[in-house]
């Protein structure tokens, strides 16, 4: 009987067990779209499924190019822009109702209050709409007579939304101060948020030589306007700005400032339509071509899934996706416009153990989330994400040495900065003591040699042969540099008059240049350095490096050849050389620093940096103004000529190239009809 019953309990055991996992297997086979995430190299990579497709909702009832979702606890609306109307569904029932049939023109935005209070931005009737539960019209929103709104500013409402207190907040079309907020009675309060505009090169000779009135005729300097918005159960605005890269996606305060931590520097699309946030604080985008990302609430990527449906319409992609909402359990709900349905997307475990995470670190349970995040990154490899969660849960926990290997991994150079500053301090009250111990016993060592060094002169054959090195012409044309840190007008003098430098220093001193140049532009310290050596071409930088230097000497003679300059080709070789003598003797330090400040200190490194770079451009004009034997005018002015001469002489060349490049195609395609023909 006994061993009847442990039969029994096995295959049931069996059987629950092939109920478990067969789903598993099934689920991941259909998923028509993979899971990205970046990993630690900044690269797209391939991680565990965190949605799938699932259901598809309102495919039956005609909408035509619906343009916005929203959920509101157990309803679903729908802006049924071709339709002119707002879908309302059941979810629980799976019953439709229909509200504004008659009354609405181009209903692009729809919000609900949570008390069932339906909002609707029409941007045909130029109004806000605002519908009871029941569908009836409670009062329209019209454009606002306030002066300070402005006489001719357009009102056409695009997107709409509510905060706690009542106030409205639309994006209009062409509204570009702004996020438009009205009062409860639709008193106009002011514009929320602008996106600023990026000053370009062009822009800036603009400003200079263009007074105010012809800027403003001749140019069209306008910021870019919002495209949508969402808002969290905290009342913080989110928005959606097309085309600007890195910083599509925004996070507002109060004064509709951005606070992104990744502001201007995440990883988005130029083509997002909609934002929704989830109920950790988990923000949603998608966009036109279906890509939905998903970011942590200070502005990290997440995920990446979905895509565009491009041979054949499947589950999971889309024709054109118009906008994303979320529900209370991280459904999410995905418009289609073309194919005028909603489809739905569940998280899998995976996308559920990382918003554990995310919400028990935000919750203070550093401990319990430093769990989690050791179980993620045991699943999804060399996420960058993970590595970021570890490392805060480490600091929290006052472990800054981990937290700072986990940083530098995620690339997170903030929190790094943070975690080093408590390393160093650290260190310094640990070692500070035996730091000056070891600088006093250096200092008595030093005195005591340079004692026995008079009296016995143990250091007597170094010193010959030392001083036999540096009188060698070479070598003290090379270490004459250091005389035009102190004397530079006598030392280009005696450049001119050939007592001092050749060609041949000069070409070890640009050599020693180079490669301060690569170290500076390759091995800062983490905090400062933004260019991975293992992904850099080092004929990139030496061309880099080497291209100015040679078009500035051949344009600077060939100009002062003209304009009665008195200096050979070789003297500008050679002065220039010289003018490197500041970055060549200084630039080390400041590399070195980047070994030892944290970001807080940036501005000793970013200052140091232009002292340098002016230093030896000062270098350079008095070299120019000895070596020419010109007035300070007359440098200005061959300055001005050579710049414009290497701008030339880049042009020529990528005209040159492209014109190559055509001419060797068509040759190329010559040949193959030829050889075509006659085999």
């Amino acid at each position: 009987m006994r061993s009847a019953i442990r039969k029994g309990l096995k295959l049931l055991i069996i059987l629950f067990l092939a109920l478990g996992i067969m789903p598993i297997n099934a689920a991941a086979q259909n998923a028509t779209a993979y899971t990205y995430t970046l990993s630690v190299d900044g690269r797209w990579m391939r991680t565990q499924d965190a949605y799938l497709a699932g259901g598809i909702l309102l495919k039956d009832i005609g909408m035509q190019k619906p343009e916005d979702i929203f959920i509101d606890k157990n309803r679903i609306y729908v802006a049924d822009t071709g339709g002119r109307r707002i879908v309302v569904m059941d979810r629980t029932t799976g019953s439709v109702e229909f509200v504004g049939e008659g009354l609405l023109s181009s209903p692009t935005g729809v919000f609900a209050d949570g008390e069932g209070r339906i909002f609707v931005a029409d941007s045909g009737l130029e109004k806000v709409a605002l519908f009871s539960p029941d569908g009836d019209v409670l009062r329209w929103y019209e454009r606002p007579d306030s002066p300070i709104f402005g006489k001719t500013t357009n009102f056409k409402p695009r997107k709409v939304l509510t905060d706690k207190g009542g106030n409205l907040y639309i994006v209009g079309e062409g509204s570009f101060d702004g996020i438009i907020q009205l009062g409860k009675k639709g008193e106009f309060l002011g514009y929320f948020g602008v996106n600023r505009t990026n000053v370009s090169l062009l822009e800036v000779l603009q400003d200079i030589f263009f007074t105010e009135e012809q800027k403003a005729k001749l140019f069209n300097r306008i910021p870019k306007t919002f495209h949508n918005i969402a808002i969290d159960n905290k009342g913080m605005i989110y928005s959606i700005t097309q085309s600007i890269k890195g910083d599509a996606v925004k996070k507002h305060n109060v004064s509709g400032e951005n606070i992104l931590f990744e502001s201007g520097n995440m990883m988005d699309e130029e083509n997002f339509v909609d934002i929704a946030v989830g109920r950790y604080g988990q923000i949603y985008a998608v966009s036109e071509t279906g890509l939905i990302y998903e970011y942590d609430s200070a502005g990290s990527l997440i995920f990446s899934f979905g895509g565009r449906a491009i041979s054949t319409e499947r589950n999971g992609l889309f024709t054109v996706a118009s906008g994303i909402a979320v529900d209370e359990n991280d459904f999410v709900y995905v418009l289609d416009r073309e194919r005028g349905m909603v489809q739905v997307f569940y998280p899998t475990a995976f996308a559920g153990m990382m918003h554990r995470a995310v919400d028990l670190f935000e919750k203070g349970e550093y401990s319990e989330s430093h769990r989690i995040w050791q179980e993620i990154l045991r699943l999804s490899g060399i996420s960058q994400i993970a590595h970021d969660g570890m490392g805060k849960g480490y600091f929290q926990a006052g472990n800054y040495e981990a937290a700072a290997k986990h940083f530098k991994i995620a690339q997170n150079r903030a929190d790094y900065s943070e975690a080093y500053w408590e390393i160093r301090n650290l260190w310094l009250q640990e070692n500070l003591g035996y730091i000056l111990i070891a600088l006093v016993l250096i200092r008595l060592a030093l005195r005591l040699l340079g004692y026995y060094d008079r009296r016995y002169g143990i250091l007597t054959p170094a010193k010959g042969s030392i001083k036999r090195v540096l009188d060698s012409k070479i070598v003290a044309d090379v270490l004459y540099l250091k005389n035009f840190i102190r004397h530079p007008i006598d030392s280009f003098y005696y450049v001119r008059k050939d007592q001092k430098g050749s060609v041949l220093s000069a070409t070890i001193i640009y050599f020693i240049a180079l490669l301060v140049f690569i170290a500076d532009y390759l091995f800062r310290g983490f905090l400062f350095n933004f260019h991975d050596a293992r992904d850099t071409s080092y004929t990139y930088i030496v061309l880099l490096f080497f291209v100015p230097c040679a078009l500035w000497v051949a344009g600077n003679y060939m100009v002062s050849s003209i304009n009665e300059g008195e200096g050979r080709l070789k003297d500008v070789y050679i002065a220039t050389a010289y003018s490197f003598a500041p970055f060549i003797m200084f630039m080390p330090v400041v590399i070195a620093l980047t070994y030892v400040l944290t970001l807080n200190e940036r501005f000793i490194i970013d200052f140091l940096t232009v002292i340098i770079w002016v230093w030896s451009g000062i270098l350079l004009f008095i070299g120019l103004k000895e070596i020419h034997g010109y007035e300070i005018r007359d440098v200005v002015k061959n300055i001005f000529l050579s710049v414009f001469f290497m701008f030339i002489a880049v042009l020529a060349f990528s005209i040159i190239y492209m014109l190559w490049d055509q001419g060797a195609e068509f040759v190329n395609s010559i040949l193959k009809e030829v050889s075509y023909r006659v085999a």
